[in-house]
């Protein structure tokens, strides 16, 4: 244990803010809470999913309970930065009070959270995706709760090993004192950049695998067109949490090596990962709502199907697929008995056949596309499911009756 010297002028009290500091820091609480707000609004929102979904269905979809805890590291972390709204209020940043000590653990474990989960909902996708493969559901609970077990221990070395002085003023915030650097290397930067590279290496590394299926015919044509719009759309995905989480942990490494940051650009850089809680909730509602916003459990057998690219166009919805052709038999054809194709203003051919000496079949042949069905259908599909859902006894009577009169007015001959 590395003995801590009395605080110096870098960690003790800072006792008025600079007047140039103010504009900033106001910046970083004014996203922190944004984030805060998104998060908690989302998280409560997946919450009354996840429960009603186990009370019809009595199941669960991994990838949005994965959101669920990627949404509670970011509640932690924005309310980290949203806490600034107290140095603020005094002017001043005080080791002595409460607040810095809460704001230290919480930077701690929402920014090692936030790497944590987003770390995992790339492995999950990647297994999903490429191999079609998901935990079984013990083994996938007992991940999620043994990783939150990693990431407060690993929080707490510090407060096992300095009961006090352990968070102190860092810059314009509370967190680990200066001259622990290897406490802070090891138990936050080591952490934060390997999930940050291991994101970029796992996105990279499906983004490669779906482009080479794609130009080895691997996927059917609409499904291939679909794929490239996906895979382009997960390259945002570690985009964002790199941009967000590098500005910071770059200024802390630079720190340690003898550069430390000016207050603005620490600042900036504060803003920038703060930013990650409302930014992940804007990135997973628009790319993956169908899982986030569905009134049934989305089943978890769901891969590639699960993305809706934002930005391309909707592909054309619905369809069947259907051709009939029919064949003379040797024996009209030796009578020389052909076909007579006659023109039409759709899709269909209709042919005249010769059967008999004085017989004529007409003969339809078909052409109907088939698409799979796109998100907006399923989407489409659970809102006239929703409507059409009774509410009430009565209204299950009144709608049954509605729907068996329209049934037999249907069937009234005109």
């Amino acid at each position: 244990m590395i003995p801590l010297e009395p605080l110096d002028v870098d960690s003790r009290t800072l006792p008025v803010l600079p007047p140039h500091i103010h504009p900033w820091l106001r910046s970083v609480v004014v996203l922190g809470f944004l984030s805060f707000v998104a998060s908690v609004t989302l998280l409560v929102l997946l919450a009354y999913r996840l429960i009603s979904w186990q009370i019809k269905s009595k199941r669960t979809n991994q990838f949005v309970i994965l959101i669920f805890n990627l949404l509670w590291a970011d509640v932690q972390q924005s309310l980290s930065f949203l806490l600034n709204v107290e140095w603020l209020r005094l002017d001043s940043i005080v080791v002595e009070n409460p607040i810095c000590f809460a704001q230290g653990w919480l930077v701690s474990t929402g920014d090692l959270g936030s790497g944590v989960w987003c770390f995992m909902i790339g492995l999950h996708t990647f297994a999903s995706v490429i191999f079609d493969f998901r935990l079984k559901k013990r083994c996938f609970f007992q991940t999620i709760i043994a990783l939150w077990v990693f990431i407060y221990g690993v929080s707490a070395i510090g407060i096992m090993m300095y009961s006090t002085d352990l968070y102190v003023r860092s810059g314009v915030w509370c967190w680990i004192h200066h001259d622990l650097q290897d406490l802070r290397l090891w138990t936050h930067y080591v952490w934060i950049f390997i999930f940050e590279f291991g994101n970029v290496f796992i996105y990279a590394l499906i983004y490669t695998i779906l482009i080479q299926r794609i130009r080895s015919g691997y996927y059917t044509a609409a499904e291939a067109r679909r794929v490239k719009a996906v895979s382009n759309l997960m390259v945002v995905y570690p985009v964002v949490y790199v941009i967000c989480t590098l500005p910071l942990a770059s200024a802390r490494m630079a720190a340690m090596g003898g550069k430390p940051p000016s207050l603005s650009r620490l600042c900036l850089a504060g803003a920038m990962i703060t930013s990650n809680g409302w930014l992940d909730v804007l990135l997973y509602t628009l790319t993956r709502r169908i899982m986030v916003f569905s009134d049934e459990p989305p089943p978890d057998d769901n891969g590639i199907d699960t993305f809706a690219a934002f930005w391309s166009e909707s592909p054309k919805r619905f369809g069947n697929g259907c051709k009939i052709e029919a064949v003379l038999s040797e024996q009209h054809r030796r009578r020389g008995k052909g076909m007579v194709a006659l023109s039409t203003k759709s899709d269909s051919a209709d042919d005249l056949c010769g059967v008999g000496s004085r017989d004529i079949r007409l003969v339809t042949t078909t052409h109907v596309v088939s698409e799979p069905a796109q998100p907006a259908d399923y989407e489409e599909m659970e809102e006239i499911a929703r409507k059409m859902r009774p509410r009430t006894p009565i209204g299950r009577w009144s709608e049954d009756s509605a729907g068996m009169k329209d049934l037999e007015l249907a069937h009234i001959p005109d």
